[in-house]
């Protein structure tokens, strides 16, 4: 089934808000009465109208899996297409939309061709309001604009100035306020320091009462305050944090309650503490370690030392994952393997999502899956190496919550850059020819 989480940003959280959230009751029942007086659709009725929507979509697309690239082009133009129509059927005037109107729709205005711009704009002059609504606009026109361009070096660099909006300190906590934290984490550190002061301030909000929606982005928020303060100030907030987010395991159940327990793994890894970018590389235990015709040119990543070493983590159901190999084959023949060695880092999933045969099923078999994932590797025409680690593909150690995840080792085996995206060549390449650039530190007693 079509994954519809992998198209533009702002779809994952529509998703959430078409098939769940709630609209105001106070505010819905005055909305509803001017909007009947106007002739204008209701909140409820702009809801279904999403709704409707992502369940057309649902339907439409529920025999496709893992689309190519071009499919996935030609899947995107159709459902702006019909983005359009639905918004031209509701007749509404994007550019004068209300906040509760704009929130309702921003699903449909994310995929449309005709009105992003205008509501970009609207929000962009409501951002100028030094209050939490400023910033919700602020951060909400940030997602529209770079939605369909992914987070590249001009969306980190955007997010990062959003902290130093005087309405994020009340936001946090709300989901836009908790998005920037983990969005802006990978920002490069010069945009991030110059927040230092407003960081600190509210390490109060992480608390054991805290929202779940907060406590998520515990992580990407030690990674800014490792990133922007001293370590003895980010050290203090990190045991702060973990100490909130361990009271609160302790008292929940089932799902929220793992989830916890994972984020406990993530604040006690490498990112989280500061001890990741010009570190040694966090182990990763390679289980399995392949070509494509089967061979295995190395055991361990240590084995590396010497080369730049490019680990992107990715997975056989991550659309956009398999959509960035192109650019990765592209990287493999830019670069001679005595000097730089690509590795696409995994772990056992429970199944492989085939795009050129039937997904395979493999829970508890870890030989089968093996064997799968080196036909989807023959199959997708993978050129570089593949590691199957005993770490789960989103490594704590890493503080990795989505894939794609590239980091860059250089040729120490320390890590000198995390948080790329593999289809973004500038920003690989510069990271590799930089490596490539520093010299081998002479081994101990040499």
């Amino acid at each position: 089934m079509l994954d519809l989480a992998i198209l533009p940003l702002t779809l994952g959280f529509a998703l959430q808000n078409a098939a769940g959230a709630a609209v105001p009751t106070q505010a819905a029942a005055v909305a509803g009465q001017d909007a009947a007086k106007a002739g204008k659709p209701s909140l409820e009725q702009l809801q279904a109208a999403v709704v409707k929507f992502y369940a057309e979509l649902e339907k439409k697309f529920a025999d496709l899996n893992n689309p190519t690239p071009e499919q996935m082009a030609a899947i995107q133009k159709e459902i702006a297409g019909v983005a359009d129509a639905t918004l031209a059927g509701l007749g509404v005037d994007v550019a004068q939309l209300s906040d509760d109107e704009m929130t309702v729709l921003e699903p449909l205005v994310g995929m449309s061709t005709t009105a992003k711009a205008a509501v970009i704009a609207t929000l962009e002059a409501r951002a100028k309001a030094p209050n939490v609504g400023g910033f919700r606009a602020a951060m909400r026109a940030t997602m529209l604009q770079f939605a369909d361009q992914g987070l590249g070096p001009a969306a980190f660099e955007a997010m990062a100035k959003l902290i130093g909006h005087p309405g994020f300190p009340e936001a946090i906590g709300d989901e836009e306020g908790s998005m920037l934290l983990d969005t802006a984490a990978d920002a490069p550190v010069e945009l991030i320091k110059p927040h230092a002061a407003v960081l600190e301030a509210i390490a109060s909000k992480f608390n054991s009462g805290a929202p779940m929606s907060l406590l998520a982005a515990s992580g990407g928020y030690l990674r800014l305050c490792s990133a922007a303060l001293p370590k003895d100030k980010s050290d203090a907030i990190r045991a702060q944090v973990l100490a909130a987010v361990e009271s609160k395991a302790a008292g929940a159940e089932g799902r929220e309650k793992k989830a916890l327990e994972r984020m406990v793994k993530t604040l006690n890894g490498a990112a989280a503490r500061g001890e990741l970018v010009g570190f040694p590389c966090p182990p990763l235990t390679c289980e399995w370690v392949t070509r494509a015709d089967g061979t295995t040119p190395w055991k361990s990543i240590a084995d590396l030392k010497g080369k730049v070493v490019v680990l992107d983590f990715w997975a056989t159901w991550c659309g956009p994952c398999v959509g960035s190999f192109p650019e990765v084959a592209e990287l493999r023949k830019h670069y001679p393997e005595s000097s730089v060695e690509i590795v696409g880092v995994t772990s056992l999933q429970g199944m492989v999502a085939h795009q050129k045969r039937q997904r395979v099923e493999c829970k508890n078999d870890a030989e089968k899956e093996r064997k799968e994932t080196l036909l989807f590797m023959q199959d997708m025409g993978v050129t570089w190496t593949v590691a199957m680690t005993a770490e789960d593909v989103f490594n704590p150690d890493f503080g990795i919550r989505g894939i794609p995840f590239v980091a860059v080792l250089d040729r120490d085996g320390k890590v000198f850059k995390v948080g790329l995206y593999p289809g973004d060549e500038d920003s690989m390449r510069a990271a590799i020819d930089a490596c490539l650039g520093k010299p081998v530190a002479p081994a101990a007693g040499g």
